[in-house]
């Protein structure tokens, strides 16, 4: 049964979120985990955030810090524990699935010996050098899809097209420091207008026209040039407190992959 899986989606961000939250709601055992404190913006569809706030709800689902290095052996789980991520301790779960989500581009290890099953998310991943499956996460026609054989996409370093937008529609730190936020999540906010303060000295401004969907975490120290926001040009249409059509078939994607192993070792 899907029910004896644990899965360990290495990455609470966005689409490490969209995935564990899927995997949850079907029944199978899934735990996270990030850094701390956490780089996610995208924060309310992100679990990363429990690591700060100690609990963080997506679409009805809860993620909970976890200290204890157990996990409950309960038919099925109330919430998703969420750890630090520490790969020395989190391994000795003995997950049956690792899906890395962390989206880094660049990996230097060959992942496969860590599980049955190792799914790598997006640009940095080959099938056979350091993943035993891939799921592409570009947008597009192939977006989702299972890689078995090669590699995703290569990273071009420019955000996906929303509204005609791409990478202007990214908020980057104007300097090295602490923010604080002037504006709040789902604001329509227009090009020029202060979304927040570095330091309290040097302003943080709207590149655009829209509606306000990532903002970092004020607990999280910034670097300047780091990509700390966003502005969705595509304005009140957009449902920032859902999970993304972006996520959401990358999700299916990871699922399924989990389905056709899960059948072809159980048949």
């Amino acid at each position: 049964m899907l029910a004896n899986e644990l899965v360990w989606v290495r990455g609470a961000g966005e689409l490490g979120s969209g995935v564990a939250h899927l995997l949850h709601r079907v029944g199978i055992h899934v735990f996270m985990s990030d850094i701390s404190p956490p780089l996610a913006i995208r924060r309310p569809v992100t679990f990363s955030s429990a690591l700060v706030e100690g609990s963080s709800e997506v679409e009805g689902v809860m993620a909970k810090k976890a200290d204890s290095q157990k996990l409950g052996q309960s038919k099925s789980w109330k919430h998703i524990p969420i750890f630090e991520d520490d790969p020395d301790k989190l391994l000795d779960f003995n997950p049956t699935v690792v899906v890395d989500a962390r989206m880094l581009k660049k990996y230097t290890e060959d992942y496969r010996s860590w599980t049955d099953l190792f799914i790598g998310l997006g640009p940095g991943f080959e099938v056979e050098i350091n993943c035993h499956l891939a799921i592409e996460t570009k947008r597009g026609h192939n977006l989702g899809r299972i890689i078995a054989q090669g590699s995703t996409l290569t990273d071009t370093g420019i955000p996906g097209n929303l509204g005609g937008e791409t990478s202007r529609r990214l908020v980057r730190a104007t300097r090295s420091g602490q923010i604080r936020w002037t504006c709040e999540f789902g604001e329509l906010v227009k090009k020029g207008q202060q979304l927040g303060i570095i330091n309290n000295d040097k302003l943080v401004l709207a590149p655009l026209d829209g509606i306000v969907r990532g903002m970092i975490s004020d607990s999280t120290p910034v670097l300047k040039g780091m990509k700390i926001g966003d502005i969705d040009p595509r304005g009140v249409e957009v449902q920032y407190q859902q999970i993304s059509e972006k996520a959401r078939i990358i999700a299916s994607g990871v699922f399924e992959a989990i389905i056709l192993h899960h059948n072809e070792n159980h048949t």
